[in-house]
């Protein structure tokens, strides 16, 4: 019994490897198993893609485009802490639900091709938006935004690679981090 081919396009072949990520990794998804899956032979995949390395980018962005539609969705009604809190679970949650997906946000180098950094821009334009009801300069809430998209990176990375290994409640580490950034954005509040 022969596979049935899949109609592709470049919307296809993205969303094909976004399945593959999340279920099987980010290191599962390639040319060869996205051929594989679509029933045609590698070569047609380069009508949509020039390779793995433009998927991984394409990856990347829709990754950072679900992540601020979330964070978005997430600060709505909110202010300061519970604000921060917010965009944390968001953060979290999108990434426990895409981990594949978001694993292609650290393939791309960040700088050096405009769409990735115009997409990263947006994520961390969300979050300084989530700290407008502190009392910071421009300065201030840029470099607060970058500092907790570190962090938030870092934690759900971290969990996500497994890299937390103390036997202690993640449910409460992430509040806990949310906690000690807000008392200290409260330090520079003027």
């Amino acid at each position: 019994m022969t596979q049935q081919k899949i109609r592709l396009s470049r919307a296809t072949v993205i969303e094909m490897a976004a399945i593959i990520a999340d279920s099987e990794g980010i290191d599962a998804v390639t040319l060869s198993r996205i051929a594989l899956d679509a029933g045609v032979k590698q070569p047609a995949l380069y009508r949509h893609v020039t390779g793995i390395e433009e998927l991984w980018t394409l990856l990347s962005l829709r990754a950072r485009d679900l992540l601020v539609i979330d964070l978005t969705n997430a600060i709505a009604n909110t202010t300061r802490d519970s604000a921060v809190l917010a965009v944390a679970h968001a953060w979290r949650g999108f990434v426990q639900e895409h981990p594949g997906l978001y694993s292609a946000t650290d393939r791309v180098p960040s700088v050096g091709d405009l769409d990735i950094e115009l997409s990263l821009a947006r994520v961390v334009a969300v979050l300084a938006q989530s700290l407008d009801g502190y009392q910071l300069s421009a300065s201030q809430r840029a470099h607060c935004a970058r500092t907790l998209r570190s962090a938030l990176h870092g934690f759900c990375v971290l969990e996500k690679d497994e890299g937390h290994p103390e036997p202690y409640a993640l449910d409460k580490s992430l509040p806990q981090l949310v906690e000690l950034f807000c008392r200290g954005i409260e330090t520079l509040e003027s």
